[in-house]
């Protein structure tokens, strides 16, 4: 590979770990057969995440060039190959993996290495089944955002009622005035 793609795949996937908006899945695919990587990269694209394999060596050098203390975190995990999986949605590639590992009859220590989801690190078999629970923090904000426009409906229904009882009193108020005037 020459010097020049080199720099550019360095920088491309610094930009990208940098990209808070994604979630990453460092994954190990060697020793797994060419039809379930066909599998997992055929699935990965249905499901809107994307997959490359990149030496270690390239990814380090993006790591460091973060400058990202949670990303330089992952540098003593990479070993072997790694594989990385990237999706908007934390919960795609979690509910993938699983999926796959379960179907193949794979150990998950053997294919997972890490996540890096919203700016925290995941580790282990544990981490990957909360992960494909677990809500992101658009998906919070947007139950939020439900609930306190319930709130806020609910709230206009009760100053609705309130205000109608107000005028009702008032008008109630005025009648009796007219009738006392008219006495």
């Amino acid at each position: 590979m020459k010097k020049n793609n080199k720099k550019k795949i360095i920088l491309y996937f610094r930009d990208l770990l940098l990209n808070q908006s994604l979630n990453f899945y460092f994954i190990n695919i060697k020793g797994l057969k060419a039809s379930q990587q066909a599998y997992l990269r055929k699935k990965s694209k249905k499901n809107k995440i994307k997959i490359k394999v990149i030496t270690n060596t390239l990814l380090k050098k993006s790591i460091e060039l973060t400058n990202n203390s949670n990303i330089l975190d992952i540098i003593p995990f990479l070993r072997q190959n790694t594989t990385l999986m990237w999706s908007q949605f934390n919960k795609a590639p979690a509910e993938l993996l699983l999926k796959f590992i379960k179907k193949e009859k794979l150990s998950i220590k053997k294919i997972f290495k890490l996540a890096l989801s919203e700016n925290n690190l995941y580790f282990g078999e544990k981490s990957l089944k909360y992960l494909r629970n677990v809500k992101s923090k658009k998906e919070l904000l947007t139950i939020l955002i439900k609930n306190i426009k319930i709130l806020i409906s609910k709230n206009l229904i009760y100053l609705n009622k309130i205000s109608i009882l107000i005028f009702r009193l008032k008008l109630n108020k005025v009648s009796q005035n007219d009738s006392q005037n008219e006495n």
